[in-house]
């Protein structure tokens, strides 16, 4: 049966004799940095092509290739739930082990665990035990940064690294390949399938996305086993109930911020909320804007036949604009739904937009440049604005949006990984499908429709860093607005975190301070983010 961790350590010998010692470093420099050394002891203990020889009193291990049979031979099937060499290999935590098991009885599920928490290597064990049965694995990615992250995670475990490209110029397929990741633009208009009598396993990383109709063709029917991975299993459609859960099934496992924080699977993290004020010409067109949205909504509710909750009400009504533009129907009630939505749109893009945001941003970026920071704007103006404040303070910046080709996006990601840009801004294109490198600071500039922006862009900057500092994120908001949390802004994203953040700080910015340097409101922020204790 093929065992990626034997692989590793019959190839560590085949290049000399080592101690155990030297085996298991070898073998974490070669990808596995998780394994324990009692694995390999296993390992060692139960292949015959092993062999210990004693030298100078120290146990020695050999190759004997008389011994060494083909290594990814299959032998039938493996239990999925059960198989230790798995997840040994693999050194899984608790949780993932869990929800391993979990996923395994049924075959089927949704695997819902916080960004940074590791469902990565959740799936790649998945994969692995399905490779082992002699089946092949399809691994849908939303973006070809994602793509390449995973082909460097999944080579070392697949037999032979026999793992191929689908989309980004390549076409593999599952004949010649054991795993194929491709992504939903690519796989979806293919026939793609596993070969006749072979196990067939489809993962889906970030699986909310595929909910949408553009995507969910790349949800294939033959693939009997199947995984979806994700932050939050939640559209702001029916997509959910219509395409995934009918696909892949209910969430088998649920590990939230309060499960990750008590296991430390992610980094500690403080939270900072900004009330920043709206200038006198912004706070009359919202008091506007807010008037007319309530007397549009009092008209549509009279009309009967519609929701009252405000965000089924706006899916309510897109549906009846949308349904309207393609059959050229119109009357009172679809203009009365178009004048509503223009008038949430423009709502809320002045809160978001507030103009005091830059003066914060201003204030903040000297003790910005000492990390590394993630910027999550509205839209791609501000993202540009933001740019232009934290260079005038002294920060290397940069914008990655979707008006820049790959290469210009791959290199401004790779010099901020190289650390030559200490913050990148963007409108949403950093939420996912992206492979980014470790940051500490992620800065959000507007309240985002859902739950799941900003369980997304905290999980930017959650993962555990090697020399085991926190990260903090930022939250600032338009005073008065559906943005302040004193009017519901982010109400079910501060439910999941308060109480799982190390500490959080309340802040406001006084009128008439946002147009000048807000800094003395900011300063136990600033104190925060210097490391030092506020004064």
């Amino acid at each position: 049966m093929s065992d990626p961790l034997r692989t590793r350590v019959r190839a560590v010998l085949a290049a000399g004799d080592a101690t155990v010692t030297e085996l298991v470093a070898a073998v974490r420099r070669g990808g596995a940095d998780r394994v324990a050394r009692a694995a390999v002891e296993r390992t060692l203990a139960g292949d015959p092509a092993c062999v210990a020889v004693e030298e100078l009193g120290r146990t020695r291990w050999r190759l004997d290739p008389a011994a060494a049979a083909p290594d990814d031979a299959d032998e039938g099937p493996v239990d999925l739930a059960t198989s230790r060499a798995g997840l040994d290999a693999l050194a899984l935590r608790d949780w993932q082990a869990a929800a391993l098991a979990a996923w395994s009885a049924p075959g089927r599920g949704v695997v819902e665990a916080v960004t940074g928490s590791g469902k990565t290597r959740l799936a790649l064990a998945a994969v692995r035990l399905v490779v082992e049965r002699g089946g092949v694995a399809l691994v849908l990615v939303p973006g070809l940064g994602l793509q390449d992250q995973w082909v460097r995670e999944l080579r070392p475990i697949v037999p032979g690294g026999r793992v191929g490209r689908l989309g980004g110029g390549a076409a593999d397929d599952l004949h010649e390949h054991r795993v194929v990741v491709a992504t939903p633009q690519s796989a979806g208009p293919l026939p793609i399938g596993p070969p006749h009598g072979r196990p067939g396993l489809l993962v889906a990383d970030e699986a909310h996305r595929l909910g949408a109709p553009t995507w969910a063709d790349a949800l294939k029917p033959d693939f009997a086993l199947r995984l979806a991975l994700t932050a939050t299993f939640e559209r702001e459609d029916e997509g959910v109930a219509d395409v995934l859960t009918p696909y892949f099934g209910d969430v088998v496992h649920r590990y939230d911020y309060a499960d990750a924080a008590r296991d430390g699977t992610i980094a500690p993290f403080a939270l900072a909320l900004v009330g920043v004020p709206l200038t006198a010409a912004e706070q009359e067109r919202h008091d506007a804007l807010d008037g007319r949205v309530r007397r549009l909504t009092g008209g549509l509710a009279a009309s009967g036949g519609l929701p009252r909750e405000p965000r089924a009400l706006i899916a309510a009504l897109s549906a009846i604009v949308g349904e309207a533009e393609r059959t050229g129907r119109d009357g009172p009630q679809v203009r009365a739904a178009r004048d509503y939505l223009a008038a949430v749109r423009e709502r809320r893009a002045l809160a978001a937009g507030a103009q005091g945001k830059a003066a914060v941003v201003a204030a903040l970026a000297p003790a910005l440049a000492a990390h590394r920071t993630l910027v999550f704007t509205d839209t791609v103006e501000q993202a540009e604005q933001v740019v232009t404040v934290l260079r005038r303070g002294g920060v290397a910046a940069a914008s990655v949006h979707g008006g820049l080709d790959d290469r210009q996006r791959r290199a401004r990601l790779a010099r901020f990984g190289r650390g030559e840009l200490v913050a990148l801004a963007a409108p949403r294109v950093l939420d996912e499908g992206v492979d980014l490198p470790d940051a500490d600071v992620a800065l959000a500039l507007s309240a985002f429709r859902t739950r799941r922006h900003l369980v997304q862009r905290l999980g930017r900057v959650l993962r555990r860093k090697p020399d085991g500092r926190g990260a903090h994120l930022v939250l600032l908001h338009a005073a008065g607005t559906l943005e302040d949390p004193a009017r519901g802004g982010h109400h079910g994203f501060l439910t999941q975190v308060d109480g799982v953040a190390t500490a959080r700080l309340d802040l406001d910015v006084p009128a008439g301070a946002s147009g000048d340097h807000p800094a003395a409101a900011l300063a136990p922020l600033l104190d925060r983010l210097a490391g030092r204790p506020h004064r």
